[in-house]
């Protein structure tokens, strides 16, 4: 995986086992599973299980190659690929070529990763484009959105920078940019020495290339995230670091997991995933079956509640958010009640069945 991009089939049937042995399966049969693979390859602090995607852990691996190639380009293999498919211009920009080899070409689509995840830092400017390059320093795209000007210039950054004063030309910036951004680049500091320009890695704090922060980049780019899923996800990782920190054992920090992804074999979902069941309690025969009739407002769950009157947790309804429930003991900070609470709910589900 380190020197070559497997194929996409090969991944699918590895990840097919690993999900198979997670929800159960023991020899060939079916199991269902009941969390999708895509939010189980979620980190942890986000409502994932941390499982590796492969696809883009490949990815992570060859654009560590791409990497040495960038920064030691008097390496052997780099002067040869140089040599080879981009003698006028660097990795970044180069092209795959006609008739590649296979390891430049599993080289190649790393490249996409390394794209995303540096940034120039301005020496001199001669190496940046304006509107092209990624050079400002705004975490957001890093990129120039005011619109595109003409201003009889070459339009490298070279040419916003004065060489005698050794700093930007404060007029042109403002008369080229929108003010927010002529603003940003105006406080950017500059060398007085206007060494080269530099490639940076900004896929973590250190600004040093690791393959686990270029898996999470990798991620960003073979996934179409749905930005509102991703938003809350990041609001929720302090809800996800406490769940992960109860001092209880791991089977029922994986069933809390569950209990809060909706990824319990209820009746109700039983019915939802197209099976001929008639979803309805089958303890009450009152209700559709859900997670929260089973573990809080069924009969046989009632018994259980009864009997703890200061329990920290609000019985949800059957519309409610569980999750909101359990934000409100962790803001509190009774974590040893928590613990207790889930404690409860994997002994009425297995009293269940």
């Amino acid at each position: 995986m380190s020197c070559f991009q497997l194929p996409k089939t090969l991944c699918d049937d590895l990840e097919s086992m690993m999900r198979n042995f997670w929800w159960g399966q023991r020899n060939h049969e079916s199991r269902l599973a009941w969390v999708s693979w895509k939010k189980m390859c979620k980190s942890k602090l986000y409502g994932g299980m941390g499982f590796r995607n492969l696809q883009a852990f490949n990815l992570a691996l060859l654009a560590k190659q791409g990497w040495r190639i960038l920064t030691n380009p008097t390496s052997l293999v780099a002067r040869v690929y140089k040599a080879k498919y981009f003698p006028f211009e660097d990795v970044l920009n180069s092209r795959m070529g006609s008739n590649p080899s296979y390891a430049w070409r599993s080289i190649y689509k790393s490249l996409r990763v390394l794209k995303e995840g540096t940034r120039w830092r301005v020496g001199n400017g001669k190496r940046i484009h304006i509107w092209e390059d990624r050079w400002l320093p705004t975490p957001t795209t890093y990129k120039v959105t005011s619109p595109q000007l003409d201003f009889g210039i070459f339009p490298m950054v070279s040419s916003l920078i004065d060489e005698d004063t050794k700093w930007w030309k404060p007029d042109l910036v403002r008369s080229i940019f929108l003010p927010h951004e002529a603003a940003v680049i105006l406080k950017t500091p500059i060398s007085f020495r206007l060494p080269d320009d530099q490639l940076v890695w900004v896929g973590n704090k250190r600004g040093s290339f690791t393959v686990k922060s270029a898996y999470y980049i990798a991620m960003r780019t073979i996934d179409d995230l749905d930005l509102g899923e991703c938003s809350d996800a990041h609001s929720q990782t302090s809800f996800w670091k406490a769940i992960w920190h109860l001092n209880i054992p791991p089977k029922i920090r994986i069933f809390a997991w569950k209990v809060c992804r909706n990824g319990l074999p209820t009746m109700l979902n039983l019915r939802c995933r197209g099976l001929n069941v008639s979803g309805f309690c089958p303890i009450c025969d009152m209700e559709m079956e859900s997670i929260q009739h089973a573990l809080f407002l069924c009969s046989h769950a009632n018994q259980t509640w009864a009997n703890w009157p200061d329990c920290p947790v609000s019985i949800p309804s059957p519309n409610a958010s569980f999750m909101d429930s359990i934000s409100k003991v962790i803001d509190s900070g009774l974590f040893k009640d928590l613990a207790l609470f889930f404690f409860v709910l994997w002994s009425i589900w297995g009293n269940r069945n």
